[in-house]
């Protein structure tokens, strides 16, 4: 307790990482404590801190991304959502000062090494080992984290870099994957052509990426470069259908699937400037990125981390892959979104719409868009003028939306009625 003083400005770690056991301790002393800044990328276990709005007299609680927690807590106006992307996470903290650090980490190896683990082998060396932290506290914990391979410079912190240890052994939480629906098969049914045998791939956690991970085994072998690995790609890469694993850090993940990437040379989680650097991952050749969003408008602009000014989750590692697969040897950079969605009333909407509404929370620019997909095709919009981008938009809409939105664009001054020659709205219609 006498290392927390006010306005200090903590790096708490990420996921299973993150002390809980400190975090606790904090909130049941909160009256000792003002303004304590704590920063920290999602957490897996829920704590009183994240649903008491006392917490907010005391302490800053800011996540880098949100998971369920982060998302009930924000709605409570209690956390504070990040405005910052995965490929800054060396920056983020020390925007805000970060000077101290507390971190969960394996027991020390015979030399002294302290493996970071899956989750934070990431940011091991690119954000731990900084010289901005004046104090860093690990958090020993035998049974709830994983040492990783890799060159332990890269994995670990020795136990001379800690000024203090704490003892903290916690269970694992696992955390399952979705099961694809059915608009996730066919949203993914649309992408499978354009993955190819000996394509590297970079595929988020949740339904679509499961459907897609399921249908590898048809098309060939590949590799994984990727934020975020689970446990379908350990199973695949057990088959021989995915050669090699590298990523940043686990997503949807069981106990075994750490146990794998602990074991086998082909799984390696790597630091965020590798993973997370758009400059790296531009380096890499037949790079398939598959990502989802929630709203765009009919030039491409994209909203992935907010439905409307309600945020979901975060930007992420999502541009830093959207961006690099632009720049990469035949890259190619899928953005998927369902085409409806229905309200509270019960009303179905249009996920694509003329133009974003007031308040939309914009994750990636129109330029760095090539390839929209929803349950209706592919929209190829790299490099297109406006025109073309909004034709080709409004064809991968749902149709009973089409002609509302062709009729509200030709409002505006991006094009008009002749532009339209030729143009079937429904000619990818099944009748």
């Amino acid at each position: 307790e006498n290392f927390f003083k006010d306005h200090d400005h903590w790096l708490i770690g990420q996921c299973s990482q993150v002390p809980y056991t400190l975090l606790d301790y904090l909130y049941q002393h909160k009256e000792n404590y003002n303004d304590i800044f704590l920063m920290y990328n999602c957490m897996d276990t829920p704590i009183d801190m994240l649903f008491d709005p006392e917490t907010k007299k005391h302490f800053r609680l800011n996540s880098m991304f949100c998971v369920p927690l982060e998302r009930i807590s924000g709605e409570m106006g209690i956390m504070e959502y990040a405005g910052a992307n995965y490929d800054q996470l060396d920056q983020a903290p020390f925007a805000y000062g970060c000077d101290k650090l507390a971190i969960g980490v394996c027991p020390p190896d015979e030399n002294g090494w302290c493996n970071c683990g899956g989750y934070g082998v990431s940011v091991a060396r690119t954000i731990c080992q900084r010289p901005e932290f004046k104090l860093r506290i690990a958090y020993v914990d035998p049974t709830g984290q994983f040492p990783m391979g890799g060159d332990v410079k890269d994995t670990s912190l020795h136990v001379s870099e800690f000024d203090y240890f704490v003892q903290a052994p916690r269970e694992m939480m696992p955390i399952p994957a979705a099961e694809p629906q059915d608009i996730d098969k066919k949203i993914g049914s649309y992408i499978l052509p354009y993955i190819h045998n000996g394509d590297k791939l970079q595929i988020g956690f949740g339904g679509l990426g499961e459907d897609i991970l399921s249908n590898l085994k048809n098309i060939g072998k590949f590799e994984i470069f990727s934020e975020v690995a689970n446990d379908s790609m350990a199973t695949l890469c057990k088959e021989g259908v995915i050669t090699k694993i590298t990523a940043c850090s686990p997503g949807a993940t069981s106990v075994d699937f750490f146990k794998f990437c602990s074991e086998d040379a082909r799984a390696r989680f790597v630091g965020t400037d590798i993973c997370l650097n758009p400059f790296v991952i531009a380096q890499q050749e037949n790079l398939v990125t598959i990502n989802q969003a929630f709203m765009c408008d009919l030039i491409g602009q994209i909203c992935a981390e907010a439905q409307g000014l309600k945020v979901y989750s975060g930007t992420g590692g999502s541009f830093a892959y959207v961006y690099g697969a632009t720049l990469a040897k035949n890259g190619r950079s899928f953005i998927c979104i369902r085409s409806t969605f229905t309200d509270h009333d019960g009303t179905v909407k249009s996920n694509i719409v003329p133009w974003l509404p007031e308040g939309s929370i914009v994750s990636t620019l129109k330029n760095f868009v090539m390839y929209l997909v929803t349950e209706y095709g592919v929209a190829d919009v790299f490099c297109k003028t406006l025109k073309d981008r909004i034709r080709a938009i409004i064809k991968i809409a749902h149709p009973d939306f089409r002609q509302e939105l062709k009729d509200k664009i030709n409002t505006s001054p991006l094009i008009g009625e002749d532009d339209w020659d030729g143009v079937d709205l429904f000619d990818n219609v099944e009748k």
